[in-house]
C-alpha cells in the first residue's frame, strides 16, 4: 500500500511539473511575441521618422536652390550694331530700334538706367500743352520744376477739374481726424497758377490722382468732394452770374462730374448767396441713376471763388436724406466748403 501511494504521489508531481512547465513555456512564448511586436513598431517608427526628415531636407534644399538660382533671360545685345548715315534715314537705326524692344540683357538695362537718370523729358499733362520737366535723382525727394505752360482756354459753359500744377500736393495733419490739403492749380486766363487749400477728413480716399484733378470720397457713405473750374461769361462777375449758370456748368454732360462716372438725371439750384467778398455759396439739388437703374437723390454744396475771370469751385456731394437731416454728414461737408481758399500767385 505504501508503495502504491508513493507511486501515485510521484505521478501527481510529474503531472503538476509538466503542467507548470507547459504553462511557463506558453507565457514565455507570448512574452517573446509581444517583445517582437514592440521591436517591429519601434523599427517602423524610426523608418517613418527618417523618411520624413529626408523629405523635409530634400524639399528645403530644393526650394533654397530654386530661390538662390540666378535668373537667366535670353537677350540680344544690339550695342555693337553699326549705324551708317544720318539718324533720320539709316536702315540700321530701324533694325537696332526694333531689336532693342526685345533686348533683355543686363547691359541694356544698365544703359537704360544711365540714360534716364539725369535727363530732361517732355510730357503732356492734361489741360496743357507740352511742358518741360527736369528731374534730379535724390535719396529722399524728387525736385520737379516746370516751365510756364500754354493753357488752352477754359470753357464758360462746361466745368472741368482744376488741374494740379506739377507735383506740389501738401497734406498736413490737423488734429486726429483731418488733413489740410494745399496745392497749385492752373489759371487758364493768366497762364499762372493758383493755390487751393481746404480741410477734409483724414480717412477719405483720393480718386483718379493720375488724371491731374482733385477729388476725394468717403468710402463709408459715398460722400465726395470735387475741385472744379469754369470761366465766367463775358461781362459777368461772381456776384452777377445767374445761379443757373453754375448748375449748368457743373452738371453738363461734358462736365467733369458726369465724365468721372456719375449719371445725372435732373438738377436745380436750391439756394444761392454771397457769403463774403469774392465768395458765393450754392446748394444743388440733383439726382443720379445707379448702374441697376435706381434713382438716388443727392445734395451738392458749392463754394465758388473767382480769380482773373475764372471761377474755382469746391463741391461736396451727399445723400439727400442725410444732408437734410442736418447730422454729422452735413456738418462734415459744411466744414469742408467753409475751409476752401483760393489765391493767385
Amino acid at each position: 500500500v505504501a508503495t502504491n501511494v508513493n507511486n501515485q504521489s510521484n505521478n501527481l508531481f510529474v503531472l503538476i511539473l509538466d503542467d507548470t512547465i507547459s504553462t511557463g513555456l506558453t507565457y514565455f512564448k507570448v512574452l517573446i511575441d509581444r517583445m517582437k511586436l514592440i521591436l517591429n513598431l519601434l523599427i517602423l517608427s524610426s523608418v517613418v521618422a527618417w523618411q520624413a526628415t529626408t523629405r523635409r531636407v530634400f524639399v528645403d534644399t530644393g526650394i533654397a536652390s530654386i530661390l538662390a538660382a540666378p535668373i537667366v533671360s535670353a537677350a540680344i545685345d544690339v550695342s555693337a550694331i553699326a549705324v551708317d548715315g544720318s539718324s533720320s534715314s539709316s536702315g540700321n537705326n530701324s533694325i537696332r530700334d526694333q531689336l532693342k524692344k526685345v533686348d533683355g540683357s543686363g547691359a541694356a538695362r544698365i544703359r537704360e538706367i544711365r540714360e534716364n537718370s539725369m535727363q530732361t523729358t517732355s510730357k503732356i499733362i492734361p489741360g496743357q500743352t507740352e511742358t518741360t520737366i527736369t528731374q534730379k535723382p535724390s535719396s529722399m525727394t524728387t525736385a520737379t520744376t516746370l516751365t510756364t505752360p500754354s493753357i488752352p482756354p477754359i470753357s464758360s459753359k462746361v466745368s472741368s477739374f482744376a488741374m494740379r500744377y506739377g507735383s506740389n500736393t501738401r497734406l498736413t495733419k490737423r488734429g486726429l481726424e483731418k488733413y489740410n490739403y494745399k496745392d497749385y492749380v492752373f489759371n487758364g486766363n493768366s497762364g499762372g497758377k493758383v493755390t487751393v487749400e481746404f480741410e477734409f477728413p483724414s480717412d477719405w480716399l483720393q480718386l483718379d490722382k493720375l488724371s491731374g484733378g482733385i477729388q476725394y470720397v468717403d468710402q463709408r457713405n459715398g460722400d465726395k468732394l470735387y475741385v472744379l473750374t469754369v470761366a465766367l461769361p463775358e461781362g459777368e462777375t461772381l456776384e452777377s452770374a445767374s445761379k443757373l449758370f453754375f448748375a449748368d456748368a457743373i452738371f453738363d454732360s461734358e462736365g467733369a462730374i458726369v465724365r468721372s462716372g456719375s449719371t445725372v438725371d435732373d438738377y436745380k439750384v436750391g439756394r444761392s448767396e454771397i457769403v463774403s467778398i469774392n465768395r458765393r455759396r450754392l446748394t444743388m439739388k440733383y439726382a443720379t441713376v445707379t448702374g441697376n437703374g435706381l434713382r438716388v437723390e443727392r445734395r451738392g454744396l458749392v463754394d465758388a471763388q473767382a480769380i482773373n475771370g475764372q471761377v474755382y469751385m469746391l463741391m461736396t456731394s451727399s445723400n439727400a436724406a442725410k444732408f437734410e437731416a442736418k447730422g454729422r454728414e452735413r456738418e462734415t461737408v459744411e466744414a469742408i466748403v467753409d475751409s476752401f481758399r483760393c489765391d493767385l500767385i
